[in-house]
């Protein structure tokens, strides 16, 4: 009875991306898990794209961090999908600076952070198993699409 009252229990949305799994007991944070595992393996097409994970899931995981943090989640993806700069050198500038400012980076101010909209348009639920086929590609559109729910985006700027 306990089983078939767990898979009767509605699936509650995470409460800050409001990404839902269909498994039990899966979460962002067992997929964020999952996921820097893949990354830490150094091996294609996971390790040369950690900083832009990192980064992806901090923003959109905001409760709790500091403002720092977020700002320098945000220079990472800013710098690589608006300016087109190369992930890997943003990476290693981020690490060998110390703190600083978007400004500084030449990127306008972060702005506020959404927690719990269901309007984040993809969370790390929608990057499926992290197979090594398809990761690059939903991972730019994770990223991508942060950007646009924080209304800088490219795609934001060009349709209005």
């Amino acid at each position: 009875m306990d089983g078939q009252r767990r898979f009767m229990e509605p699936i509650s949305p995470c409460p800050q991306c409001g990404a839902t799994f269909a498994e039990p007991g899966v979460s962002c944070a067992s997929r964020f898990d999952r996921l820097l595992a893949l990354d830490h393996s150094r091996t294609e097409p996971w390790g040369t794209r950690h900083g832009l994970a990192f980064a992806a899931f901090t923003l959109q995981h905001a409760f709790g961090k500091p403002r720092e943090a977020l700002e320098r989640a945000y220079v990472m993806l800013y710098r690589v999908y608006e300016f087109g700069d190369d992930r890997m050198k943003v990476a290693g500038a981020l690490r060998g600076t110390p703190p600083s400012s978007p400004a500084e980076w030449g990127v306008p101010p972060l702005p506020p952070v959404l927690r719990g909209e269901p309007a984040w348009g993809m969370t790390i639920a929608d990057l499926g198993s992290f197979s090594a086929d398809e990761y690059a590609g939903l991972l730019d559109s994770w990223c991508k699409a942060i950007l646009d729910r924080l209304s800088v985006g490219r795609l934001k700027r060009e349709t209005t």
